[in-house]
């Protein structure tokens, strides 16, 4: 996690998340291109709704948090399962997927949590607002993009490495609105339960198009510039061969 606290920018996380899938005598899955829009969305709006899935489940069974992965299915719905990297250092994770289900891979995100005006008296909350107001998409991605800058991406797939990886950046087209829930991951930078807004975020993500049934294993390590934050995470796949309506 990164944080970056002044008169605007409050909150910066950064969460990393690399993949290798191996899967003896199977076709690799595709990466499905950048300027695509998979599923009805484009890459910046299952952007939006990866981060509302990771603000929206209380921190003690989090899957940022989750050393094991038995936390992994909580909040998972629709055609795309987000996986999810951790706060930093090492995690091996045992996950069960449904056939049928594409992944959403964030290799690094940062997100800028702004804070409205409301009972909460968050700090600074009118400079935030005004930004709203005037929808001021560029100044708000100023203060995240500069930590996306000179990232260390790798990434395989079948134990064969992914290419130009920085093609796969990611900003916010339009401002949006976070729900924190009790608990939240953010609660320990002092971030109470409600909405946040307006927030943008950046990053470099991977849609993965459905793995074949069966078990695969996913393993990431990553820096951020300078190596200030650095993980490596590895993730045992098993893909049920049964839809989720089933399970």
């Amino acid at each position: 996690m990164n944080a970056n606290k002044n008169s605007i920018a409050r909150l910066l996380l950064t969460a990393l998340v690399a993949i290798t899938c191996i899967a003896a005598g199977r076709a690799s899955a595709a990466i499905l291109p950048p300027n695509s829009k998979p599923y009805g969305k484009t890459y910046s709006q299952w952007a939006k709704a990866w981060w509302q899935w990771a603000v929206s489940i209380p921190a003690d069974v989090n899957p940022l948090l989750d050393a094991t992965g038995q936390n992994a299915a909580l909040g998972q719905s629709g055609p795309v399962w987000f996986l999810a990297g951790n706060l930093g250092g090492t995690s091996v994770r045992r996950v069960t997927v449904p056939t049928g289900k594409a992944l959403l891979v964030p290799l690094v995100n940062t997100i800028y949590l702004g804070f409205p005006c409301d009972d909460r008296n968050l700090p600074g909350c009118e400079s935030d607002q005004a930004l709203e107001q005037a929808n001021d998409i560029a100044t708000l991605l100023s203060f995240v993009n500069p930590s996306m800058d000179g990232a260390a991406l790798t990434c395989e797939i079948d134990g064969q490495s992914v290419g130009n990886l920085q093609a796969y950046r990611e900003a916010s087209a339009a401002i949006y609105e976070v729900d924190a829930v009790e608990g939240n991951i953010f609660e320990p930078s002092g971030l109470p339960a409600g909405p946040y807004h307006p927030c943008v975020d950046a990053g470099y993500y991977l849609l993965i198009t459905p793995l074949s049934a069966g078990t695969h294993m996913i393993h990431f390590t990553g820096a951020t510039a300078g190596g200030s934050f650095s993980l490596d995470v590895t993730y045992l796949l098993t893909i049920t061969g049964r839809s989720a309506d089933a399970l």
